[in-house]
């Protein structure tokens, strides 16, 4: 999965917490969350963490669908 980097930089300003205060609240190594800010891609345990975290609707507008070639599943219309 990769996300939005500047959606969750935006989180982290918005908030005014850091990287590490992140990484705490999510359960994972902040190394996880800096690769999020990097844009890059993380596993599927970091993934099922941050959708956890964000929760579905939240985290769906910060995946970066596009980037991992995929359709976002709840955008568009009826087929």
């Amino acid at each position: 999965m990769k996300v939005k980097k500047e959606l969750i930089q935006n989180y982290l300003d918005k908030h005014g917490i850091r990287a590490a205060n992140l990484a705490r609240d999510m359960e994972m190594d902040e190394s996880e969350v800096e690769t999020l800010l990097r844009g890059e891609a993380v596993k599927e345990a970091t993934a099922r963490k941050f959708i956890y975290f964000f929760g579905a609707d939240e985290a769906v507008k910060m995946i970066d669908w596009a980037a991992i070639g995929k359709k976002n599943p709840f955008e568009g219309g009826k087929d």
